[in-house]
């Protein structure tokens, strides 16, 4: 069995099972994949856990589909819209139902080809909530989608911004780092958005439950500037640096971080694609009367998402492409990571257990 060192303290093996097999992430939950305005009226292709998906809007719904017709595996995305409802292929004009997938109609075959009715495309169950397109993966009926949505989110005063990137890594280094205790102290220090802020040097912390499934870290220990043996006192303290912390962290199910600041709060999920690569959403969030959003949409688009959805975050995205684990050697600040994979872990344990009693009743 493989096993890490933390400060001395000798801990099992902290690569779980169902976290280590979620190379395409985890079943049973609605995932956040476009800003809605993002999707118009043309056909989308987005590739996700593995796939080529399809998302079409038809007036205020969506939809999303495998990308590829079940006659020659074409890519739907390249295709019409013939009829109302419908998508055609552009190779042989196969034309299927929006709401079904079903082919309604494989028009070089004639009005009555004997195939309408018999073969389809693989649907998804899609929704449009909080200025975002979601998508569920899994079997079987999906829960509402507001069982996966941030509560913040869902509030009629809420004001919703964000930004969609294609990252490279691993969906979980890209979780991990979000809820990673130590980087913010060292890799962001220099970023043009903490340019007023003096992060602490060090802080030890435990993880623990907060409201809604999200587990967080409470602070046991810090200091903003330490004496390090033989070494000297580091970080150097500027006069126009504020030591105030600003900024509170947590996670939950199934990859989604939040950042609350002082008046506003920032999320982000890890939306795999491929193995090795994820779909990066970040959105920013302010609860508030419409002189409140109004202001909060201003700053945003003045600054927010370029120093910190941008530079800030954009510094992660560098480290994450380049880590590579196991192995690993863990330390203290490592807690905040183990704590969010003994989450995922517990989660599918009990998803699983849930399934199973399920499937004896019936």
């Amino acid at each position: 069995m493989e096993h890490h060192q933390i400060t001395g303290i000798r801990v099992g093996d902290t690569r779980f099972p169902h976290y280590d097999a979620a190379v395409t992430g985890f079943d049973g939950y609605w995932y956040p994949v476009l800003l809605s305005r993002q999707l118009g009226h043309q056909l989308l292709s987005v590739r996700l856990f593995g796939d080529d998906v399809l998302f079409i809007r038809e007036k205020d719904q969506v939809y999303a589909w495998q990308d590829r017709c079940p006659h020659r595996g074409i890519k739907l995305s390249i295709g019409k819209r013939e009829f109302p409802g419908t998508v055609s292929c552009r190779y042989h004009g196969w034309t299927f139902d929006l709401a079904s997938g079903k082919l309604v109609a494989a028009l070089t075959d004639g009005p009555n080809s004997p195939l309408c009715g018999r073969v389809g495309v693989k649907t998804f169950p899609a929704a449009e909530r909080a200025g975002l397109i979601w998508i569920y993966k899994g079997d079987g009926p999906p829960p509402p989608p507001e069982r996966d949505i941030p509560s913040e989110l869902l509030s009629e005063r809420a004001a919703i911004e964000g930004r969609v990137t294609e990252r490279a890594g691993d969906w979980r280094h890209g979780a991990e780092n979000g809820f990673d205790e130590g980087h913010g102290k060292y890799l962001h220090r220099d970023a043009l958005f903490v340019t007023f802020m003096h992060p602490p040097a060090y802080v030890h912390c435990e993880v623990v439950p907060e409201e809604e499934n999200w587990i967080g870290r409470k602070t046991k220990d810090f200091a903003f500037q330490a004496e390090y043996p033989d070494l000297g006192v580091w970080p150097k303290k500027y006069f126009f640096k504020s030591s105030k912390v600003l900024s509170r962290a947590s996670i939950r199910m199934p990859c989604v971080l939040r950042i609350r600041f002082a008046r506003w709060t920032h999320f982000e999920w890890y939306v795999p694609s491929d193995p090795g690569r994820h779909r990066y959403i970040q959105i920013a969030v302010q609860n508030g009367g419409l002189l409140r959003r109004c202001l909060f949409h201003a700053r945003y688009w003045t600054y927010l998402r370029w120093l910190f959805h941008g530079g800030f975050n954009d510094q992660d995205a560098r480290v994450v492409e380049m880590m590579q684990t196991p192995p690993e050697h863990l330390y203290r600040p490592d807690l905040s990571i183990i704590g969010w994979r003994k989450l995922c872990e517990s989660s599918q344990t009990q998803r699983l257990a849930e399934q199973s009693a399920g499937k004896e009743q019936v």
